[in-house]
């Protein structure tokens, strides 16, 4: 905490230059209370104090969070300037981004520029139609992306079903963004109108910008159509450069319409894959480490960083998993890679005691460094069946919160 005798000198001395000051200042990003305090010691540190404490706008889950937004906007909408963080979560009632409830919210989207993250989400188990939303927030939320083109790095859009005219869309906001290292769309479906066909590449070069490197999808239905999904998505990132794409994320229900949607030169430049497996029962056709969908599964040449997660029930996946070893095997060729992190959630944990410790001895034969993350799992259940992992720290046991793995 900066002292009252360090705050008066960088007052009175006149040889520090403000440039200086704010530096120091930048130090205490996160700690609220001092930032506070120092908003008091001198009117020049304004700007840059006001950065801190408002850089981050959240309005989650109920209705009281955009009124109390409403309120906000009202009484100081100077500050709106400040934001570069953006989230937004409707939470269960489906009418907060489809009616009147988000004129607060496009009041404030209307005032920002200079975006650096955007994240819209539908709340835990809910989906809607991105065609249904208010077309008041979507025209405001456009506005504000295309005000961010030269600034904006991460888009996070959660609990959506797409057609492929909305796609199109998207495709047109985030032409000419020069800074897009992100993209994500989590909990996706797909909706195509009985007229709707899969859309003709139709790209200028000229207009191509942007560096986008991490791409991340988790599909939320078994649909014949995440495959035209996928292609959608594919054709509407062409004007950020999808080629310079070195991480990609797959989740959900992911089938073969999905990986043979992938183009040919991602398999040779992905370089750290993530991949979210629910269905692990081979006896079922639809399942990844079932013989026929094995068979054709794409290769990927170039990865060295495999993150995986198995979602895992005994009442409906046997307890001998080892045809993973013939997925992964299919999917990587033999080259040794970095690191494998696989985050297990299994329901009755003892049972897959022999399956997860044959995986972890194949993984050991394919890369330089093994992970287990459990997720949600009993540690003193899980500890007794796993002595020498948890003894050289190799297993962990914990919970994903925001995309960040917490360890218990």
């Amino acid at each position: 905490m900066i002292t009252t005798n360090l705050s008066s000198t960088l007052m009175t001395a006149p040889t520090i230059p403000i440039e200086m000051q704010e530096r120091i200042l930048d130090h205490l990003r996160g700690d609220v209370s001092t930032l506070k305090s120092c908003s008091f010691v001198c009117k020049a540190w304004t700007p840059n104090i006001r950065s801190h404490l408002f850089r981050r706008f959240k309005a989650l889950h109920d209705s009281d969070a955009f009124h109390k937004c409403g309120r906000y906007v009202d009484q100081v909408p100077h500050l709106a300037e400040y934001i570069r963080e953006v989230e937004i979560q409707s939470g269960r009632r489906p009418s907060v981004l489809l009616e009147e409830e988000s004129n607060a919210l496009c009041t404030l989207l209307d005032r920002t520029h200079s975006l650096q993250t955007v994240v819209i989400s539908t709340g835990f188990s809910t989906m809607r139609a991105w065609r249904n939303i208010s077309s008041k927030f979507k025209v405001s939320l456009l506005a504000a992306l295309r005000r961010s083109l030269s600034s904006l790095t991460h888009i996070l859009l959660d609990g959506f079903s797409f057609a492929v005219s909305d796609l199109r869309l998207i495709r047109g906001i985030i032409r000419g963004m020069r800074c897009l290292e992100y993209v994500g769309l989590e909990r996706i479906g797909a909706e195509f109108d009985e007229d709707e066909i899969s859309p003709v590449a139709a790209f200028d070069d000229e207009l191509q910008s942007g560096s986008l490197r991490t791409l991340s999808l988790y599909f939320n239905f078994s649909d014949p159509g995440n495959g035209p999904l996928v292609a959608a998505v594919i054709d509407a990132l062409h004007s950020v450069r999808v080629s310079h794409i070195t991480s990609l994320r797959l989740g959900g229900i992911v089938g073969l319409s999905v990986f043979e949607a992938l183009p040919p030169s991602w398999l040779s430049r992905v370089t750290c894959l993530g991949l979210q497996l629910t269905n692990l029962n081979p006896a079922l056709p639809s399942s990844p480490i079932a013989e026929a969908f094995i068979a054709r599964v794409p290769t990927f040449c170039a990865v060295h960083t495999l993150e995986l997660s198995l979602i895992i029930r005994p009442s409906a996946v046997p307890h001998d998993i080892s045809a993973l070893e013939s997925f992964m095997t299919k999917l990587l060729p033999a080259n040794q890679l970095l690191s494998i992190v696989t985050t297990v959630s299994a329901h009755g944990p003892p049972v897959y005691r022999d399956a997860m410790q044959r995986h972890y001895n194949f993984c050991l034969t394919r890369a330089k460094v093994v992970k287990i993350q459990w997720e949600d799992g009993k540690l003193s259940t899980l500890e007794p069946a796993f002595p020498e992992l948890f003894a050289d720290g190799t297993m962990q046991v914990g919970k994903f919160r925001h995309a960040k793995w917490i360890p218990w």
